[in-house]
This record gives structure tokens, C-alpha cells and sequence, in this order.
């Protein structure tokens, strides 16, 4: 399924995470069991979202007389009119009290960042950022095997297309498999298989289009890991005739 097959030698990580954080730990849980003690009713969660000077809504999703799903709302003056506008909600999916899924607004209504909690596990199984120019998904850190640590990362241009996407598959943190894309295409895989910090080899797609060399030195998850103003691979060499 995949062709051509190259090696690159002597080509450092260091080269290949220039100016891109490598895959890291989460940041704790997501929340305590938040259960105020006087009244044994979960709460909004302060540190998930900004909640001064806001208004948070409640609604109970299982009627047990406890809120599972919080929503803050802001009130700004808009030329002498009171507007309201949601800035962040929080939800409890599976009512431990504890919040699975986090998602902050701007005043658009447009997304800020959102996190997830996918086994209910009390940690972070996903976590995204969006562009705040273009409000489209920017990059994403994922949890694939629940084990606490983020092994997978995914970047994203200012049109929202994949261009990189980044895994560990020996948990240490680091990455070592680069998926390159282009135009949504995958263009070509990069293997540090032993993991000493260095790219063992290279997959290139064949048919994918548009055809480009990969870079040697520069980062290759920046951009889709392709600089458009490369100059295409050289056609083989014809057999020589019998």
C-alpha cells in the first residue's frame, strides 16, 4: 500500500521539532469531585473556565436533583443594550461529579478551546485549541490508549486542513511516527523506529499529488512538513536497453 521506501540518516529530532512541542504529559485531572460540603450539590468548575462576573444556568440531565451540565453567560453593554452571550460550558455525562467534556466561547459564539474525557477516567482523553483569527480547529492532542499521557498530535492549517500529525508509540513522551499532509493528502510517513532521536525512514505515497521533495532540514510537522517551494522529486533514470 505504501512505496517507495527511504532512509534518511543523521537527521536529529532536534531538526524535526524546531519551533513544535514534543507529545507531554496531561495536566492532571480533569476535575475533583466537586461536592460543596453544606449542600452536596457538584458546582461549577473555577478552573476550567474563567467565571467572574458571570452568570452560570444549570440543568439536571438525570433528575436527581443535582445539576450536570453548567453554562456561563456574560453580560456586556452594546451601544446602551444589555447583551448576553455564553462563555463557557461544563458537563458532568455521567453524573460522578466530576466534568467530562469543557468547551469556552468567544462573544461570537465561536469555540476557544474544548477538552473531553472520553472513559469518564477523571483525565483529559482530548484536547483542542482553535484558531481565534479564522475559528476553525487549529490543533489537537489526543489520549489513544487512556493511559494518561497524550500520544497523539494533530496540526492544522488556518483552512482547518490536516498538515501533520504526530505519534508516540512507546509512550516516552517524544514523538517518533510524523504523518505529513498536503492539501488533505497523505503525503508521506517518517519512522524514528528505535528510538534513539533520529529518522530511520521515510514513506512517500506513491500518486500523491502535488509531488514535492521532503525536507532534510527543516521540521517536517510544520506546514504539512512540506515547503511548497521545493522543486519536484527528478523523474527516474530510464532502464537501460538490452
Amino acid at each position: 500500500m505504501i512505496g517507495k521506501l527511504s532512509k534518511i540518516s543523521g537527521l536529529t529530532l532536534a531538526v524535526l521539532l524546531a519551533g513544535v512541542a514534543g507529545c507531554k504529559d496531561k495536566k492532571g485531572d480533569t476535575t475533583p469531585k466537586d461536592t460543596s460540603a453544606d449542600t452536596g450539590i457538584p458546582k461549577v468548575d473555577p478552573t476550567l473556565c474563567d467565571t467572574n462576573g458571570k452568570n452560570v444556568v444549570t440543568y439536571d440531565l438525570n433528575h436527581d436533583n443535582k445539576p450536570d451540565v453548567w453554562r456561563l453567560y456574560k453580560n456586556e453593554d452594546e451601544g446602551g443594550t444589555k447583551v448576553e452571550f455564553m462563555t463557557c460550558k461544563q458537563v458532568d455525562f455521567d453524573h460522578d461529579g466530576r466534568k467530562d467534556w469543557v468547551v469556552a466561547y468567544n462573544r461570537k459564539g465561536n469555540p476557544l478551546f474544548e477538552r473531553a474525557d472520553f472513559d469518564y477516567d477523571g483525565k483529559w482523553d482530548m484536547s483542542a485549541i482553535y484558531d481565534t483569527k479564522t475559528n476553525v480547529l487549529a490543533e489537537v492532542e489526543r489520549d489513544t490508549d487512556f493511559d494518561g499521557k497524550f500520544d497523539v498530535k494533530e496540526v492544522y492549517d488556518t483552512s482547518g486542513a490536516l498538515t501533520s500529525v504526530r505519534r508516540d508509540r512507546n509512550n516516552d513522551g517524544q514523538p517518533d511516527l510524523w504523518e505529513q499532509y498536503k492539501d488533505t493528502i497523505l503525503l508521506a510517513i517518517l519512522y524514528d523506529d528505535d528510538f534513539d532521536g533520529k529518522v530511520d525512514r521515510r514513506d512517500e505515497i506513491p500518486g500523491a499529488r502535488p509531488k514535492v521533495e521532503m525536507p532534510t532540514t527543516e521540521d517536517p510537522t510544520a506546514s504539512g512538513g512540506l515547503d511548497d517551494k521545493s522543486k519536484p522529486a527528478p523523474a527516474p533514470a530510464p532502464a537501460p536497453k538490452k
